[in-house]
């Protein structure tokens, strides 16, 4: 591009020189994690030595500016040792060539730095490290380099996506690392970015944009990233307005994330988020009218395609999967060592230039060693131990000093560890998403089918914006639509496409905003027939627990229950946003694992009350019959197979009480005529042996709850005093009548004892 804006060839180089040199100076300000940003050394890795030189003298700029820091010695040695390597092999490698040629340059830097000039060789595990980094970015930078000269466009096609996804998140963590004081240069472009990339490109790629610049700034730092945390969220829902005009768009995504920045506990100023959003929405309206697509060729659908979409998404889950190691192993290494006791700082500093030194802590060196302890507790008291001391005034305050600093490195050491946490935690939630999303969409796609289905469309009139029709593993045909239109003919399109297919197909839909998810899936063999109750207890008029029942888009059935802490309309409210955002996650095809974390994350944020909620789930496989038991902190779920009953119990704490609370699961081959009871802990343990003999009289689900409410009462000494919620539900087969005679009864007994222990 810089040669088609300039073409005389004297002015490039200089032109290129200087961009080069305050790349250099600019990235080697960036920290990232502690650390100076490897991206100079990464870009280093490709360019011409001339190149390389500028980007030298850049980065010794910033080392002279910033007073010399330390951390930036490897930097400069490792770009010393790129310039000669470049010297002597000039040549455009391949990216592989590039990424191992730099990552070994940075090594020999890393030794000849740790062990010629600092001695002792300790930090050369860290340098290793960071230089086997900076290669892998140097593999995808290049890599991104060579796709951009030979197709001269940003190419999304299979397998380069992700290339250009890495360059993406390592261009906004190394531009979050220069920090400034009123604004952070990697947030505003991050959500400039966005913003246009939900506007020009739907809700799909603001999404995408959002999380690799939530996840790139969160990488640099946790602080600096906990105002963008629902910036995906943010893009996907202005992705859904991109119909809007300019004047109305920009001050909905405005309110939207300055709204969602404000709820986080951040510490840093909404002043300056109000600022960043302000300089960002400035920018997308300077450049909103440039078209990108002229830059970027997207691939073209087809079921090779959607084979190609899923590996990518497999490989993007290993690759965040290493670099949530990576960076574990990083911080390992980062560890802040602990300041020495107050005891020994004052000892040191005052007692060993003391006459009576000798006196003090070699005749009584306990008798010391113990006034010294009482000191450090109480520094404002002196011992009598120290009545004698000349300096018993100057230990005093020394002592006190030393102790308030040691408590403050200690309170900053607990921070810094819980934001660590809270990154690894956001990192591992990105790459199980990604992961289950890849499964999920691995389905046999039927391209005749789908033209079908949008030849009915056409005659129903019916204003589409994507659908398509695939076959499960299992045989079972779905299919799914997506459509704005109001008046949405659905039992018409039912009907039509059950003929078609010459099946009978059930639907189910969900509606966010001006867009409605129209699902239909073939009748699976196996399903839950339930009955659900709540009562609330007699001293309030709500119930704290809640309750739902939904099937998703394949047909596999949810049964959920939530106990929020206490009782009233507290934890109602808790209860019932923790069951709702669980419905609206999963009903966008989230897995119920990632699911769960997300919404533990969402209630941790809720600092200033106990926004505690339990979760008990039970998911259905329509198509095997397997029973997944989700439970966090909740009572235990009750499972009858033949009259026998087992307990399933939580082995998790309850949503938002620590960051990583991963839900307990339990999985169950179920069989027809099983049964299933969740229960809130409302319902006392000391029913359980009157439902164990409930479960002999082959109850309906409507009976079997009737009959649990009607006896609560009296185990709970005549008085129900909390609130109660049941859920009872049978599993049916529909091919039970044809399928072969079940094992015998001991048989069956071991087996499920097996799975649940």
């Amino acid at each position: 591009m810089l040669k088609k804006l300039i073409r005389n060839e004297w002015i490039q180089v200089p032109v290129c020189c200087a961009l080069s040199a305050g790349g250099g100076y600019l990235l080697s300000m960036g920290m990232v994690s502690g650390i100076v940003s490897p991206l100079a050394a990464a870009l280093a890795g490709i360019c011409s030595p001339l190149y390389v030189f500028c980007i030298l003298l850049g980065s010794l700029l910033s080392y002279c500016v910033q007073d010399a820091p330390e951390g930036m010695q490897f930097l400069l040695t490792s770009l010393i040792a790129i310039l000669c390597i470049r010297i002597f092999f000039y040549d455009n490698f391949k990216p592989w060539i590039s990424g191992i040629l730099t990552a070994v340059t940075c090594i020999g830097a890393g030794i000849m730095l740790d062990v010629l000039f600092q001695g002792g060789g300790g930090k050369l595990p860290l340098y290793i490290l960071e230089s086997f980094m900076t290669g892998t970015a140097t593999f995808f930078i290049s890599d991104a380099v060579q796709n951009v000269q030979e197709t001269r466009h940003i190419s999304l096609g299979a397998g380069k996506s992700f290339t250009f996804a890495i360059c993406y998140l390592l261009t906004i963590t190394a531009l979050c690392g220069i920090d400034f004081e009123f604004c952070n240069p990697g947030r505003i472009i991050g959500m400039t970015i966005t913003l246009t990339a939900s506007r020009q490109f739907k809700q799909s790629a603001g999404t995408l944009c959002g999380a690799l610049t939530a996840c790139g700034v969160v990488l640099c730092s946790v602080p600096l990233g906990m105002p963008l945390l629902f910036l995906p969220v943010t893009a996907m829902l202005a992705g859904f307005l991109y119909k809007l005009p300019n004047a109305f768009y920009i001050p909905v995504f405005f309110l939207m994330q300055i709204f969602s920045s404000a709820v986080l506990d951040s510490s840093i100023g909404i002043i300056r988020i109000l600022s960043e959003l302000v300089i960002a929405c400035t920018l997308y309206a300077v450049f909103c009218h440039v078209e990108f697509r002229n830059w970027i060729s997207f691939p073209v659908s087809a079921p090779s395609g959607q084979r190609q979409v899923i590996q990518q998404e497999i490989f993007l889950s290993r690759a965040l999967q290493e670099l949530r190691e990576e960076t574990s192993a990083v911080m390992r290494h980062l560890t802040v060592s602990a300041p020495p006791e107050p005891e020994e700082q004052v000892r040191e500093a005052i007692c060993q230039s003391c006459p009576q030194y000798e006196n003090c802590w070699k005749q009584n060196q306990k008798q010391t060693a113990q006034a010294f302890q009482q000191m450090h507790h109480t520094p404002s008291m002196i011992p009598e131990a120290l009545e004698h001391c000349p300096e018993r005034k100057h230990i005093s305050d020394m002592m006190h000093v030393c102790t308030q600093r040691r408590t403050v490195r200690e309170m900053q050491n607990i921070s810094l560890m819980q934001n660590r946490e809270m990154m690894l935690e956001y990192l591992h939630l990105l790459e199980h998403m990604t992961a289950d999303s890849a499964r999920r969409r691995a389905s046999q796609f039927c391209d005749a089918e789908t033209a079908m289905l949008k030849n009915i469309l056409t005659r129903c009139a019916v204003t589409e914006e994507g659908c398509f029709v695939c076959k499960l593993r299992s045989g079972r045909y779905t299919a799914e639509i997506y459509s704005g239109q109001e008046e949405f003919p659905l039992a018409t399109i039912q009907e039509l496409l059950s003929r078609q297919l010459d099946t009978d197909l059930k639907s189910v839909s969900v509606a966010h905003k001006s867009q409605t998810r129209y699902c239909f899936y073939e009748l699976p063999a196996y399903h839950l027939e339930y009955a659900v109750r709540s009562q609330n207890a007699p001293a309030y008029e709500r119930c704290g627990d809640h309750a739902d029942t939904f099937t998703d888009a394949v047909g596999n059935q949810y049964l959920v229950v939530s106990d929020g802490m206490g009782s009233g309309s507290a934890a109602s409210l808790a209860s019932r946003i923790a069951v709702r955002t669980f419905r609206n996650l999963t009903g966008c095809d989230m897995p119920a694992d990632s699911a769960i974390r997300l919404m533990n994350a969402l209630l941790m944020t809720e600092t200033n009350t106990e926004n505690f909620a339990t979760l008990d789930i039970v998911i259905l496989n329509a198509d095997t019959g397997e029973l997944s038991f989700y439970k966090s902190g909740s009572a235990s779920a009750l499972f009858c197979r033949d009259g026998e009953m087992h307990q399933i119990p939580a082995q998790s704490f309850p949503l938002g009480i620590v960051p990583d609370a991963p839900p307990s699961r339990t999985k169950l081959s179920a069989q027809d005529g099983d049964t299933v009871i969740l229960l809130s802990d409302g319902i006392s343990e000391a029913e359980y042996p009157y439902i164990r003999q409930l479960f002999s009289q082959n109850l309906s689900p409507e009976q079997l709850l009737d009959a649990v409410f009607e006896k609560a009462p009296v185990f709970h000494g005549g008085t129900v005093r909390d609130d109660m919620t049941v859920i009872t539900a049978c599993v049916k087969n529909r091919n039970a009548s044809s399928a072969p005679p079940p094992p015998s009864r001991k048989r069956q007994r071991s087996a499920s004892e097996a799975v649940i222990r």
